[in-house]
């Protein structure tokens, strides 16, 4: 079959290490589109399902989540062809995507989480991913006591392929740091510091933050082992443009101590931040309110694209008026969540970022 061909030709050219995201997204596309166009629907399917992978790397919600729609529609037409249990994972991440978007309204948002629910249930699946997913977004938005009970009710319920034990302990350390329990959150990160447990990225992710929270504790040592392992860690992640939603505590803590180093970061996560979602903009833009506290000097010399709002063609940038443009991209951001969420606790997150107090 001749189409068949074409598309095992596209995922060849696909597997080629040099190739960014973008352009594996593309290949993928196009292979889509010729199984669509041959009514191939399990390969359809399946080439959607690693579209969703590579435009999650870009993020590219609202992408991902049309895609992931149509493998959806596919499945109820076609439930002789499609294992249901096979789209689930994918289907946490799309659930999470929906959060990201700050013009999705909450019951909407409810809906896709009770069909989340409901697909896990009847596939044999805990509710762990369900309650660690509401979890997160309580932490977000600061309802601490929420959160807690959220991360009570993930714990109390099995451990399975749906899971990422790693990741949800990653997510629980921003639980206990960011209501000032730091005793507590340094002793739950060992398993993940050891790498007793471990995944792609929730270690990596667990270094960043650690860093910077150790040294503000006063472990200079500790922060200097953490800060070590997060750049062993990002040494093959240059394109890795999703770390932008990370990277921000570790910039934080470069500036305390080696601010030249920290801009080298700063400058590629700028670059990435003219380009992600929503929900990444907003974290970045608040880590670099608080990152910046920490520059001393007036000026710095930086090379930023053309695109960036303050670009300078000499390449010399004041920090004050970088500080001030990531709050006003902040706060932009946390007015409309707020207003989604019902509360306030993006914009009392920047508030506290912004306290001249380190």
């Amino acid at each position: 079959m001749k189409y068949t061909l074409q598309i095992q030709k596209l995922l060849l050219q696909g597997r080629n290490p040099n190739l960014h995201p973008r352009e594996k997204a593309g290949l993928l596309r196009e292979a889509i589109r010729i199984a669509d166009e041959n009514e191939d629907v399990e390969w359809a399917v399946e080439l959607r399902l690693d579209l969703i992978g590579e435009l999650n790397l870009l993020s590219a919600d609202e992408e991902e989540i049309a895609v992931f729609a149509k493998i959806l529609d596919d499945y109820e037409r076609h439930k002789e062809l499609i294992d249901e249990s096979s789209l689930l994972w994918k289907y946490k991440w799309i659930w999470g995507s929906t959060f990201d978007l700050p013009d999705v309204p909450l019951e909407r948002i409810e809906a896709v989480g009770e069909d989340y629910k409901a697909r896990i249930l009847r596939n044999g699946y805990s509710l762990r991913t369900f309650y660690h997913q509401w979890s997160v977004e309580y932490i977000r938005t600061r309802r601490y006591d929420l959160a807690k009970e959220y991360i009570d009710k993930m714990l109390d319920e099995k451990v399975d392929d749906q899971s990422c034990e790693a990741c949800e302990l990653n997510f629980m350390l921003d639980y206990y740091l960011e209501t000032g329990q730091f005793d507590e959150a340094y002793s739950r990160a060992q398993p993940l510091i050891s790498k007793q447990v471990s995944c792609y990225e929730a270690n990596l992710r667990a270094y960043l933050k650690l860093a910077y929270y150790t040294q503000k504790a006063g472990m200079p040592d500790v922060a200097a082992d953490l800060c070590g392992r997060a750049e062993e860690g990002l040494a093959d992640r240059e394109r890795d443009e999703r770390m932008v939603l990370y990277m921000g505590p570790f910039i934080a803590y470069y500036m305390m101590t080696n601010p030249d180093r920290g801009w080298e970061h700063a400058e590629r996560c700028i670059d990435w931040s003219l380009r992600t979602n929503a929900q990444k903009k907003f974290r970045f833009s608040c880590d670099m309110v608080e990152a910046l506290k920490y520059e001393s000097r007036p000026e710095v010399r930086l090379s930023l694209p053309e695109e960036f709002p303050l670009y300078q063609e000499s390449g010399v940038y004041k920090v004050d008026e970088l500080k001030a443009l990531f709050y006003r991209q902040a706060e932009e951001l946390a007015r409309r969540y707020d207003a989604r969420n019902g509360n306030d606790g993006y914009m009392e997150r920047l508030r506290l970022a912004a306290l001249t107090d380190k």
